[in-house]
């Protein structure tokens, strides 16, 4: 049987093509959520990569030729160590600080015996960073066959970024040997700025 031209369609037909029409477009939206979870997740961790690289960067190269560093110290609950560098032919004071209220790692320096003490104003290296205990420092002992003969400086802390479901973090971990760090009396190095506003 033909169909004419002026007939159209049954009421059977047209309930069939808008189930289809909106299982097509169920399944559409299904797959578009997904691919933005997926995109935030992976902007999450990338993120938060990142933030471990820079920070791990910039100490790095600074720890690693440190002629002393500092013991760990907590000021109003802000974590502190300091180390002293060369930089640019200056004897230099740098100061890393997990930050509780903001959560953020951040480090500062200043000329070493200034006066007046001006330190600069924080950067941050990383930020939504937290630990229990951020910095745990070595002592150097040049004598004992079994231990380190530079001081070393752990920084420890977990970074993350995101939100929600997206959210991400990285535990970051690490040693730092301060290569010009060997004497006994490091205790308190740079510590004069601890607590003192930038």
């Amino acid at each position: 049987m033909r169909r004419r031209d002026d007939e159209g369609y049954t009421l059977a037909e047209l309930i069939v093509a808008t189930t289809l029409m909106g299982v097509v477009t169920a399944v559409t939206t299904v797959a578009i959520v997904q691919i933005y979870r997926s995109f935030n997740s992976t902007d999450a961790e990338i993120e938060a990569q990142n933030q471990v690289s820079t920070a791990f960067r910039t100490l790095d190269k600074e720890i690693r030729y440190a002629r002393s560093v500092s013991d760990e110290g907590v000021v109003d609950g802000d974590h502190y160590v300091e180390y002293l560098v060369n930089l640019d032919d200056v004897d230099t004071c740098v100061q890393l600080r997990l930050r509780t209220s903001t959560s953020e790692l951040q480090r500062r320096q200043w000329v070493k015996n200034a006066v007046p003490l001006s330190p600069t104003s924080w950067t941050t290296l990383a930020s939504l960073t937290t630990s229990p205990k951020p910095f745990q420092v070595s002592a150097a002992d040049a004598n004992a066959l079994d231990a380190f003969r530079y001081q070393r400086l752990r920084v420890t802390f977990t970074s993350k970024a995101g939100l929600g479901e997206s959210a991400s973090s990285r535990v970051s971990d690490i040693t730092f040997t301060a290569l010009n760090a060997t004497a006994d009396d490091n205790a308190k190095t740079c510590t004069e700025a601890r607590g003192v506003d930038s």
